[in-house]
């Protein structure tokens, strides 16, 4: 009877031998996924531990070199193995490192305390579902939905290492989305908050003379183009072209700091997908033409540096708003400004609202860079409390005037 095959990650006999020195050495063979055998030796202080650690090789190499996972493996088993593929991909360049950085952050700060000792033929649905409705009690709705979508990613990994038949994330039930945030500015607000951020200068008593003009110039361009924030903070001298009609913008990249990288440009905006090229409306060219007289002489040169030459941060210029809002609190209520959402993301909504009610949801969605208009619609768009006027000539067209009974 021919002797049977050895199988990927499977070995034929152990063999052991002790050594000079009390250690053990273990040999043994095994096939790897491209069907080729493969020797492998251990050693080790005792002839269990040689032969475990065969074991170990064995299952490493029918893998593809990574370390298998099994039904009986954990949550916390996975995750450094499911992040060694993550990186990878972010080294490659098909997955940004902050991305990389968000889900490493998520797993160990949220779903490993939360359920990191259950093993894969323990996570059912049920189990999944419990474990992500006591995040979602516990802490808030925010993390309870990354937490889910990583659990849902390291599930699609033991999958596809067979650890798990299915993905049981996939039918838990739907948490809740965030409450929308509701608040835009009116140019007559947006007039005033530029008082009170030119006079903020000269007012403040504490601290240095804040820099009002970066905050006045990154206003007027985010209204003016939708930009995000890092997006803003990105432009440089190159990507402006002062001497189209009217001027043009082109946002290609974007600022983000992360730790394996540090602060950088990213060579795209959130997404590849989100690169656009936009009209500048007068106001914003004008905060435009004052950003080029502060920039350094080179195309690279950015239009909001810092003394030497380098971007400013996101956090930084967050921070500066921040300290803006605190300080002029009082006078941003009397305008009737919700201080609780001012953010640099009440800008965009801004945009996308007023664009929506002017020219319709499918050129606002089109100047957020969005892939589709419910995203414009259901994230940006204030939603009018009053409906327009127009609809009373409508009904009295098709129903008529007022009945003569």
């Amino acid at each position: 009877m021919a002797r049977p095959q050895i199988l990927p990650g499977e070995t034929g006999k152990i063999t052991t031998k002790p050594l000079p020195g009390g250690n053990f050495q273990a040999r043994a063979r095994t096939r790897d996924d491209t069907g080729a055998l493969r020797d492998l030796w251990a050693t080790a202080a005792t002839e269990k531990a040689a032969i475990a650690e065969i074991k170990r090789q064995a299952a490493q190499t029918g893998t593809g070199g990574v370390a298998g996972l099994s039904p009986s493996s954990t949550i916390a088993d996975a995750v450094p193995l499911w992040l060694a593929q993550v990186e990878a991909r972010a080294n490659a360049g098909s997955l940004t490192f902050s991305t990389y950085e968000s889900y490493e952050t998520t797993a160990r700060m949220i779903l490993i305390p939360a359920c990191g000792g259950v093993r894969f033929d323990q996570l059912t649905v049920g189990r999944c579902d419990r474990i992500l409705q006591r995040i979602l009690e516990e802490q808030t709705v925010s993390k309870a939905r990354r937490a889910r979508a990583v659990m849902s990613l390291l599930c699609g990994y033991a999958v596809r290492d067979e650890a798990l038949t299915r993905n049981p994330v996939r039918d838990v039930q739907r948490l809740p989305t965030p409450e929308k945030k509701t608040s835009a500015l009116t140019a007559a607000q947006v007039n005033a908050i530029r008082d009170l951020m030119t006079k903020w200068r000269s007012t403040r008593n504490a601290g240095p003379r804040p820099n009002y003009r970066a905050l006045i110039d990154g206003m007027d361009i985010m209204l003016g183009t939708s930009a995000r924030v890092g997006e803003l903070l990105g432009l440089r001298r190159c990507d402006v072209d002062m001497t189209a009609d009217p001027p043009v913008v082109l946002v290609d990249g974007t600022i983000v700091s992360t730790r394996s990288q540090g602060l950088h440009r990213k060579k795209a905006p959130k997404r590849a997908r989100q690169r656009r090229s936009i009209a500048l409306p007068a106001m914003a060219a004008a905060a435009v033409r004052r950003r080029l007289a502060l920039a350094g002489p080179g195309e690279e040169a950015y239009l909001f540096p810092t003394k030497t030459g380098r971007p400013m941060s996101v956090s930084n210029y967050e921070r500066l708003l921040r300290t803006f809002v605190d300080d002029n609190h009082t006078d941003l209520v009397r305008l009737h400004v919700d201080v609780d959402e001012y953010t640099t993301h009440l800008y965009r909504r801004t945009v996308a609202t007023l664009v929506e009610r002017a020219a319709g949801i499918t050129l606002a969605s089109r100047l957020l860079g969005h892939a589709n208009e419910q995203i414009t619609r259901a994230s940006y768009v204030v939603s009018a409390v009053e409906v327009d006027p127009i609809t009373t000539e409508i009904l009295d067209e098709i129903l008529g005037h007022e009945s003569t009974l």
